[in-house]
């Protein structure tokens, strides 16, 4: 089931993920540093448990190690191994921590979704976040609440403060 208000997936990378489709030159070189191009054939190569890699919106991921201990059961993961299965990865409501999974490596990206993880890089995404979140990306990028609660905890002490001094002056 997919949650109320999430639309058709647009992290297909026969499309562009957040971005318009260009006739233009092809897409530099990414920015944030060459990740591998995994071929399709590649990825289909390693299908097995001791061997389980998937795309994820563009990027290829090695799973071996987190297999025995996905919440779902490993059949889960084995089910979509060796293929892209964006689709099946957001169907299933995964927390950001689970897309930090540490036990999860990033191998590189699926031939032809190049573009795509540029756009997600110019969208706020880096390695060190994992698996994309396209929700969170199409909404303007990434914000990380390990920086905006102590900023509003510490503007709501100024505040808190601000008013003692005006009590404390106006008694």
């Amino acid at each position: 089931l997919k949650p109320p208000g999430r639309r058709t997936p647009f992290w297909d990378c026969r499309a562009s993920a957040l971005a318009p489709p260009s006739a233009g030159p092809p897409p530099p070189a990414m920015s944030g540093g060459e990740l591998r191009v995994v071929s399709k054939a590649e990825l289909a190569s390693h299908n097995s448990a001791q061997s389980i890699w998937i795309a994820v919106h563009g990027l290829v991921w090695d799973v071996s190690k987190f297999l025995p201990d996905h919440p779902g059961g490993p059949e889960v993961v084995e089910a979509v191994a060796g293929r892209e299965c964006s689709a099946e990865f957001e169907d299933a409501l995964h927390s950001a921590g689970a897309r930090r999974e540490e036990t999860t490596k990033l191998v590189g990206v699926l031939d032809g979704c190049q573009e795509q993880v540029e756009n997600w890089r110019a969208h706020g995404w880096s390695e060190a976040q994992g698996i994309p979140d396209p929700d969170e990306l199409k909404d303007g990028g990434y914000c990380s609440a390990s920086v905006l609660v102590p900023a509003l905890v510490a503007m709501a002490a100024m505040g808190a403060a601000a008013a003692a001094m005006f009590m404390r002056n106006k008694s």
